[in-house]
């Protein structure tokens, strides 16, 4: 999404009022700093404060900005009195760091006719969305629509985008789109000359800048396409909480481009794009010759699709088992977790993280605390089910341990463990999972020759099922309570309605009460 409304200078004969409002690492102070040290080398007096949020994402710090022409000063023979808060209804610019942050600077009333309102339209999403054991994203188009309508000027565009495409940092692009929104009496030069004299990262600051200056200028970018895009693609990624360390492209090879041929011969386009990321998902997690089995899998159903006229109904059955049945197939083991943890793309975000200079070092500590069924999940079918069966056992497993992976020992030991991908279709669990999968597939072939709609949503009851240790448990036990009741509806008009509003439920709370409260009110509507 790209905004541009408006556009008009502020007076050099009157204070100017600026709130930030970012997150920890985004640059909010060093945005704060080139403005105060722009405005001051044009004859302002300035002053900044900042406050601090409770945490990164629970809540954004707030950097105010005021600036007053040196010259009043001088004619009135005497120092103005600056505020150190924002005053909702007195600030003539404000720059948020992202959508979320956009919503809460109106939310306070900053933000008025008088306004100039420059937000980035990306998300970073909050504690309490990730927490979510469902889709826990907060709608937005309300915030857009309401920001457009209020500013006076509004300037918004993909900020993180940008800066990630100029090596740089979102602060840089900030400035440049402020620079571009002509907010302020001072020509493009001397915003890059304050960057210049700045001496960080000029280079690529200034490419930062460059590209917000532009965006800002011209009022359009290109638009993302979702269907190339997983994290706005809720077909894809409806949570948005795909590990960081398990993203990546299908690496070519010989071994992996006859699944991809395989795919545009024998499935329907509109399937492609979620089968490429199921079998991105599985070469990765087991393999070529696993991600094959996938492709066996769901051509059972993309043929029953075809017959059931698939077409009209925009190959939903397709899609949806393409995306469900890679999730099912790459369930969270001991192997997985230690695979992510030892991935070298972890430890450079770690870097970039806390910001660490070449040659610094850095300490990872990860806590981890194995039940007993999880260390016999990953052992050979008869061990582990040997040892289930040792409860004695279980004392070895009360405590967690802390590992720390950037030392050789701990590193080692994880690493050994992500190593033993060729144990996993011989344990325990993956012959329990493999049962499951069966019972799951046999369930939605039963549906779809009677109810097209229903089947689709049986196939989505694997959303339920994530996560790993208790919460992988919560999961299991949810689905089967939906499935203990789902004889007695599915011969209902409303079948697949019923079943989408069971999955909502169970996903709405850990304790299960919204769950609970829909079996009841199920119970009593089909008793």
């Amino acid at each position: 999404m790209a905004v541009t409304k408006q556009k008009k200078t502020l007076s050099k004969d009157k204070s100017i009022n600026i709130a930030i409002i970012a997150m920890g690492g985004q640059g909010g102070g060093v945005l704060s700093k080139w403005i105060l040290d722009m405005a001051e080398a044009q004859g302002y007096l300035a002053q900044y404060t900042s406050v601090p949020g409770v945490a990164q994402r629970t809540g954004a710090t707030i950097y105010y900005i005021e600036l007053f022409p040196a010259h009043l000063a001088d004619t009135k023979k005497q120092n103005p009195v600056l505020a150190l808060t924002p005053i909702p209804g007195d600030v003539d610019i404000v720059i948020a760091s992202e959508m979320m942050e956009a919503g809460r600077s109106l939310m306070r009333g900053f933000v008025t006719e008088e306004t100039t309102l420059i937000a980035s339209d990306h998300r970073d999403y909050a504690i309490v969305e990730k927490q979510e054991m469902g889709d826990g994203r907060r709608e937005l188009s309300n915030v857009r629509s309401l920001a457009e309508k209020m500013a006076g000027t509004y300037i918004c565009f993909d900020m993180d985008t940008a800066a990630r495409a100029a090596g740089s940092v979102i602060s840089s692009v900030l400035f440049g789109a402020l620079a571009g929104s002509n907010a302020l009496p001072f020509g493009r030069a001397i915003f890059e000359k304050t960057i210049t004299e700045s001496k960080r990262a000029v280079d690529a600051n200034l490419r930062g800048f460059a590209l917000g200056y532009e965006n800002a200028q011209k009022g359009d970018t290109p638009e993302i396409n979702p269907e190339s895009n997983p994290e706005s693609n809720p077909e894809i990624n409806p949570e948005g909480k795909e590990d960081e360390e398990a993203k990546g492209g299908l690496v070519p090879s010989a071994s992996v481009a006859p699944l991809l041929a395989r795919m545009k011969e024998s499935f329907p386009p509109h399937a492609h794009f979620l089968i490429t990321e199921g079998l991105k998902k599985l070469v990765d997690y087991q393999g070529p010759t696993y991600a094959n089995l996938y492709l066996d899998r769901l051509k059972i159903f993309t043929d029953m699709d075809a017959e059931m006229g698939g077409a009209k109904k925009k190959w939903r059955l397709s899609k949806d088992m393409a995306r469900y049945l890679a999730l099912a197939m790459s369930y969270d083991d001991l192997i997985r977790v230690a695979d992510l943890k030892t991935r070298a793309t972890r430890f450079d975000r770690f870097r970039d993280e806390v910001k660490a200079a070449p040659g610094q070092i850095i300490t990872v500590s990860e806590y981890m605390h194995p039940r007993l069924q999880e260390v016999c999940d990953v052992l050979p079918t008869w061990l582990g089910g040997f040892l289930l069966q040792r409860s004695s056992l279980n004392v070895f497993f009360q405590k967690g341990r802390r590992i720390s992976t950037t030392k050789l020992g701990g590193f080692l030991l994880l690493s050994f463990m992500a190593k033993l991908k060729w144990l996993r279709t011989k344990s325990l669990r993956y012959k329990v999972e493999a049962e499951r999968l069966s019972a799951w597939m046999d369930d939605v072939k039963k549906a779809v020759s009677d109810n097209y709609d229903l089947a689709c949503e049986v196939a989505g009851l694997q959303r339920l099922m994530k996560g790993y240790g208790d919460t992988y448990d919560r999961g299991l036990e949810n689905t089967a309570k939906i499935m203990s009741l789902y004889p007695s509806f599915k011969e209902e008009k409303t079948a697949a309605s019923i079943l989408e509003n069971l999955k909502s439920a169970a996903l709405k709370d850990e304790e299960g009460k919204e769950l609970s409260k829909a079996i009841h009110a199920l119970n009593v509507s089909v008793g």
